[in-house]
């Protein structure tokens, strides 16, 4: 591969390769959905919505450092509309599927994917491989010239 310098405008190369590893990180963790792409996107997006209040929090940065159940936030029907938009029945029939299997539990104040589920053999695994392809897709980011930061003002956002 050849390395561009980070002048150069390399929007659609950089496009390109963040649109490849979705669908291939996508493809690879419904894995653990049986192959269904749609309940790993409703599945992440709410254990994401429980914990995005965590970001920034050390404590729960090393792989084992699960955030305890009362440090999730539960997210509402309504959150999740706003964040996995689709239509309602499929939303609806997805979340009651995750329920019953049990790796979302119902609060009176809304969704939870327990820590529990996040201490099994599979999810320690995903999060393994989900953490390679990021370093991954950050190396080939950067061959093709990108560099974390600021954006070169003759790139700037919304020029053509």
């Amino acid at each position: 591969m050849t390395t561009l310098p980070p002048s150069t405008d390399n929007r659609r190369a950089i496009v390109r390769i963040v649109g490849y590893e979705i669908v291939r990180i996508a493809t690879s963790m419904a894995r653990m959905h049986d192959d269904d792409i749609i309940e790993y996107v409703i599945f992440t997006a709410i254990w994401v919505l429980n914990t995005q209040h965590l970001i920034t929090d050390k404590r729960y940065a090393q792989l084992k450092s699960i955030p305890p159940d009362t440090a999730r936030r539960p997210v509402t029907m309504d959150e999740l509309r706003r964040t996995t938009p689709m239509p309602d029945h499929i939303l609806v029939s997805y979340v009651e599927q995750l329920v019953e299997k049990g790796i979302v539990e119902r609060t009176p104040r809304g969704l939870v994917v327990p820590t529990a589920v996040f201490t099994q053999p599979e999810m320690l695994d995903g999060t393994n491989e989900l953490y390679g392809r990021m370093m991954a897709m950050v190396s080939t980011m950067r061959g093709a010239g990108f560099s974390f930061g600021e954006e070169p003002e003759h790139l700037a956002h919304g020029t053509h």
